[in-house]
């Protein structure tokens, strides 16, 4: 009788490890996001079923550097990324590359354009689907950036505008 119990005990607790454990984004050494490609966040989005967040850089891009070391590297954010988007990467220079994307074949420098990126940096939210939600373009702080992603991530931009989830948050501390 023992025997059973500790065993059904045991199938209990690593079922419910196994549900606490959280998606996370790959990192490297110093925090730094490992950017998957453009297909692979179509890809992943589709067992998922998450909002796709497509950072569009440069490697001549100043600001997009200070977004990358700056508010990227932050673990809460890593975080919020992570339970809520499939991310992936399109530079904007790049215009020798082939993406197939809904039923176009287009560079990453044609595709980022496609989608509404003028400039660097620039982030894309799409629907699992490949439906355009909204971009959002230019370097933000890091609040700043954590708000507008709870927003998409929390599927809040659904029901409200920006500016009343704004209101619901708490005031920041001065």
């Amino acid at each position: 009788m023992k025997t059973p119990a500790r065993f059904l005990l045991l199938l209990v607790f690593v079922a419910t490890a196994a549900t606490d454990v959280q998606a996370q984004i790959e990192t490297t050494t110093d925090n730094m996001i490992v950017w998957p490609s453009f297909q692979e966040a179509f890809d992943a989005a589709v067992g998922s079923d998450k909002i796709v967040l497509i950072d569009v850089w440069s490697r001549n891009c100043g600001w997009c550097r200070k977004q990358q070391t700056e508010v990227y590297t932050q673990p809460e954010l890593q975080d919020i990324l992570a339970t809520h988007f499939e991310i992936g990467r399109l530079d904007i220079d790049v215009a020798t590359d082939t993406i197939s994307f809904r039923g176009y074949d287009l560079s990453s420098a044609e595709l980022a354009a496609g989608l509404g990126a003028s400039g660097t940096p620039t982030t894309i939210f799409m629907e699992p689907s490949g439906s355009y939600i909204t971009r959002l373009g230019g370097f933000h702080p890091y609040d700043d950036f954590v708000n507008v992603l709870q927003f998409i991530g929390t599927e809040s931009f659904r029901e409200m505008s920006f500016q009343d989830y704004v209101a619901t948050l708490p005031a920041a501390k001065p």
